[in-house]
């Protein structure tokens, strides 16, 4: 089994199959994981992985071997996610004016209560296009012009965005804080 990462790119660039799934297994564990920040459910992360390695296998021409190598194949896969969420929900263009999240404040206890699993999941109940502002800001680290030229909205409407799902998972952890504390009671 080939395990030196420039000859399994050479490989794959030669169309060997044997060194295309060595690349797809290699990059799986992290990418996977990208891909379900943006996706509702396991099966639609999986097709985004999917059709995120196929546009890496595609243009593995342009990889010249400079930079992070990772990196480049993240890029891919967030384009291809955020291509995905654009199609799938239409973003109304106007600019909307930001919310102030009220000055209530969240017990710090709860952050240790929280398993990964919950909060993916409340990730995941956010409105699409809420969601993947939040992605694109919190944890891909995108300005909100960049995050606005992606896709085709204004900055005020990224913020807006921003805030609205700050605002939900602030509401999200309130709630899951009181059943919490309610199970604990009885």
């Amino acid at each position: 089994m080939l395990t030196n990462r420039d000859d399994i790119i050479e490989g794959c660039k030669q169309q060997n199959p044997q060194c295309q799934e060595a690349l797809y297994r290699a990059c799986y564990p992290g990418m996977i994981k990208l891909c379900a920040r943006y996706a509702r459910d396991a099966d639609e992360a999986a097709s985004l992985y999917n059709e995120g390695m196929l546009k890496v296998f595609n243009n593995l021409h342009q990889y010249e071997g400079r930079g992070d190598w990772m990196g480049w194949v993240r890029r891919i896969i967030v384009n291809t996610c955020v291509d995905h969420c654009r199609r799938q929900a239409k973003f109304n263009h106007q600019s909307l004016e930001i919310v102030s999240i009220d000055g209530n404040s969240i017990d710090p206890d709860i952050y240790n209560r929280l398993s990964a699993n919950d909060v993916m999941r409340l990730l995941q109940e956010l409105p699409r296009n809420t969601a993947l502002v939040f992605n694109l800001f919190v944890l891909e680290g995108f300005k909100h012009e960049e995050i606005g030229q992606m896709l085709g909205i204004a900055t005020g409407t990224s913020k807006w965005h921003l805030n609205e799902a700050r605002r939900l998972l602030k509401h999200k952890l309130d709630t899951l804080l009181k059943k919490e504390i309610y199970s604990n009671a009885i």
